[in-house]
């Protein structure tokens, strides 16, 4: 043996081989204990223990078993290879139909979240009041060189008050009554969080900012890119989790997700791709997504935040604190208690977001303590919701100004219907504060229109 084979021991055969054993004739001969006639018993070592083989051996037998062929539904007949084939042919199986349902609907967990029983697409159609050739002609995705006559969306840009711009995309009429039909039928029956209060009936900004009055200490979040993150993956996977097939759960997707790069920019009786343009936007988002500005989106997002909305209210009341959440608005509210943690609360908060899938604008956290103004969704919360004492003045002096010199100079902002804007913005801080609200309104009496 030499110095190196004596230090390190000898070269061990590579992975997976195993070393051929050595005959009984060649290896030495062992006395045994006691002595037996015959002489002593050749010695043969045991062959080397396989920790893969032994030890795992539960996940070799997993991976052999066969897995069941998934069921492919031909519901539109064999093509032959000669025929042309419509640009939506591939749409004819999507959803299952009367005589071919869906093999993967669970009606019994579908009926358990009380929705309403969806086991091909003609139930869909009849449930959408649509026939079933449109849901199909609206879920079509086409390439980019027949992409004119299948848009659905078109884009708008509208200014942050942050500064910058948003990018809206709006449904045309066909696919927006459907996405309505959607909402009412299907998408409002969906299982929601009691902490959401953006977009439901019965709640809204003030409902949300009643939780959270005459607080020590409001601690507020918000989520970036909250719709965007809303992909068509997570979409199906949420009504596939809800027990409907993979063919309802894509048709649902396809209807109520899209694809920027897909929409127009133009105006009427112009078109022009999104893809064309250079908006940041479009540079980083190509995978389908819900859409600011489609009616389905808002309420798609609150019933996937179910999970997260109850995480974070279970961690606000280890804290003896409360949580709401208004669209991508997150806020916390508590005493002392959670005055002395709110260092450990935003920890735990951005754990919980991230792995829900979605991220922090860690730029607009802000902890606001009493003895300063605490707002929620832009109302002031200290000792009773009121509208902020600059929101006021401001519109207090555009009424001012109205009244005194006419409302033909102040409309700055090129309103269309002034009158209209103006009687929102009061009845806004009516709604929110009755006290200043009242003054605002007798001041919009006097105006001359």
């Amino acid at each position: 043996m030499g110095l190196f084979e004596w230090l390190f021991g000898k070269k061990r055969p590579e992975y997976g081989t195993v070393p051929d054993r050595v005959s009984p004739s060649s290896q030495p001969q062992r006395a045994t204990w006691p002595p037996q006639q015959g002489g002593p018993v050749p010695y043969t070592s045991p062959p080397p223990l396989d920790f893969r083989n032994v030890y795992l051996s539960w996940r070799r037998r997993r991976s052999k078993q066969p897995v069941a062929a998934i069921a492919d539904q031909t519901l539109i007949g064999p093509v032959p290879a000669q025929t042309v084939r419509p640009a939506n042919w591939l749409l004819g199986n999507l959803g299952g139909t009367r005589q071919h349902p869906d093999p993967y609907f669970d009606a019994r967990r579908v009926s358990s979240h009380n929705m309403p029983a969806l086991p091909h697409l003609d139930a869909m159609a009849e449930l959408l009041g649509t026939p079933r050739s449109e849901l199909q002609w609206l879920a079509h995705r086409p390439v980019q060189e027949i992409a004119k006559s299948h848009v659905h969306y078109r884009l708008f840009e509208v200014r942050k008050k942050s500064g910058g711009t948003r990018l809206l995309a709006a449904p045309l009429p066909r696919l927006k009554a459907v996405q309505h039909q959607l909402l009412d039928k299907l998408i409002s029956r969906l299982p929601v969080h009691g902490a959401a209060h953006g977009f439901r009936r019965g709640r809204g900004i003030l409902s949300g900012a009643n939780v959270h009055v005459g607080k020590d200490v409001l601690v507020c979040f918000d989520i970036k890119d909250f719709f965007p993150t809303f992909s068509f993956r997570r979409v199906s996977g949420y009504f596939r989790w809800l027990g409907y097939g993979r063919g309802i759960a894509n048709a649902i997707a396809l209807l109520t997700t899209a694809a920027l790069h897909e929409a127009t920019t133009g105006g009427k009786g112009q078109w022009t791709p999104a893809y064309n343009t250079r908006h940041p936007d479009l540079v980083r988002r190509h995978h389908p997504e819900l859409p600011q500005g489609a009616p389905t989106s808002p309420g798609l997002a609150n019933a996937i935040c179910w999970r997260m909305d109850k995480r974070l209210s279970a961690l606000a009341s280890k804290f003896g604190g409360d949580y709401t959440r208004y669209a991508d608005d997150l806020t916390f509210s508590g005493g002392q208690d959670l005055a002395r943690h709110a260092d450990n609360l935003i920890k735990l908060v951005r754990k919980i977001v991230r792995t829900e899938g979605l991220e922090l604008n860690e730029q607009k956290t802000r902890v606001m303590r009493k003895g300063r103004q605490q707002r929620v969704t832009g109302v002031v919360v200290n000792e009773k919701t009121n509208l902020s004492r600059r929101d006021f003045d401001k519109l207090k002096a555009i009424l001012h100004n109205c009244a005194k010199h006419g409302p033909a100079g102040q409309n700055r902002a090129d309103h269309p219907d002034f009158k209209g804007h103006l009687q929102g913005r009061v009845a806004h801080a009516m709604h929110i504060g009755p006290e200043r609200g009242a003054k605002l309104k007798a001041m919009f009496d006097k105006i001359v229109w």
